[in-house]
């Protein structure tokens, strides 16, 4: 394997808005000093950091870290949110620009429906087709109007969005313009939703250009199966692990990228920890090292 990527992290890690009360929130200046602590060579950016790219910047560079991507939900389903979505994302697109980062991560922002059935999503809870062209429609557009600032769009896949299964991120594929829309991957939310990875790596390889890095506990995965628990619960129990410990085939994931001669970032993605979020961010980066040399 001679994988040539580069390592981050991501806010989310040690303050995640999707659990409230689950912890205290990590002071942006602490959190920072812990990712560059844990050996990680970037990070995403969170919504709480600076708007000032100069600041960032040296926040940042300060550390040793490098800017990685940015993180945009959005609801394309509806044709009349497009505009504000397109603003929305070729502002963020923008300022990654300013900061030298030229991919921007989108993804659907779900609704509480499809967080109260992720995991085990039933057919006719899928877009209707009148949904799916807006949302391919909305993506391409928002790649038209990113390329002109140097940044590429990757959809995200994610669990309790409406598209979350393979068979859903299969549709949006067929829908959008490879040469436009690539892909974050991210491996725990495909596995979340019943998918296999490996399988994905090998339908769209050419297009995956970033990569959330989790592992499963296929435990916890079973019994929100078993007893219809949403997104929000699974996070609470602990639904993504350290790594090592869960059910992600991280060789063969490893050697498909490699195939893919796959160079960008890989951003380990916890989301929530039983361990500090340092003792969990420290765990997985020495687990990459040793086990992979990355």
């Amino acid at each position: 394997m001679s994988l040539n990527v580069s390592v981050g992290t991501a806010p989310i890690n040690w303050n995640n808005v999707d659990v409230p009360g689950y912890r205290p929130p990590t002071p942006y200046e602490q959190m920072l000093d812990e990712m560059a602590q844990a050996g990680y060579e970037g990070t995403e950016i969170g919504r709480d950091f600076p708007t000032d790219p100069n600041k960032l910047l040296d926040d940042l560079a300060r550390r040793g870290l490098r800017p990685a991507s940015q993180y945009c939900p959005t609801n394309l389903r509806v044709r009349g949110n497009h505009a504000a979505d397109i603003e929305l994302v070729t502002r963020t697109a923008k300022f990654l620009s300013s900061i030298g980062v030229d991919v921007v991560v989108v993804a659907d922002s779900g609704s509480p429906e499809r967080w109260a059935m992720a995991g085990h999503v039933p057919d006719d809870a899928e877009m209707s087709e009148d949904e799916w062209l807006s949302m391919a429609e909305g993506l391409n557009k928002i790649a038209d109007a990113c390329t002109q600032l140097g940044v590429k769009v990757a959809f995200h896949n994610h669990a309790g969005t409406y598209v979350e299964t393979e068979r859903e991120l299969d549709k949006l594929m067929s829908l959008t313009d490879p040469y436009k829309i690539g892909l974050c991957l991210d491996v725990g939310h495909l596995l979340y939703g019943g998918g296999d990875v490996l399988d994905v790596c090998k339908k769209y390889g050419d297009r995956i250009i970033y990569v959330h890095l989790k592992d499963v506990d296929m435990g916890v995965l079973d019994k929100c199966k078993q007893e219809n628990l949403g997104f929000r619960e699974a996070l609470y129990m602990g639904i993504f692990t350290e790594f090592g410990k869960g059910g992600l085939d991280f060789r063969g994931f490893f050697n498909a990228l490699d195939e893919h001669n796959y160079s960008g970032w890989i951003i380990v993605e916890q989301d929530t920890t039983k361990l500090s979020p340092l003792e969990s961010a420290r765990h997985n980066r020495q687990f990459l090292r040793e086990n992979f040399g990355i």
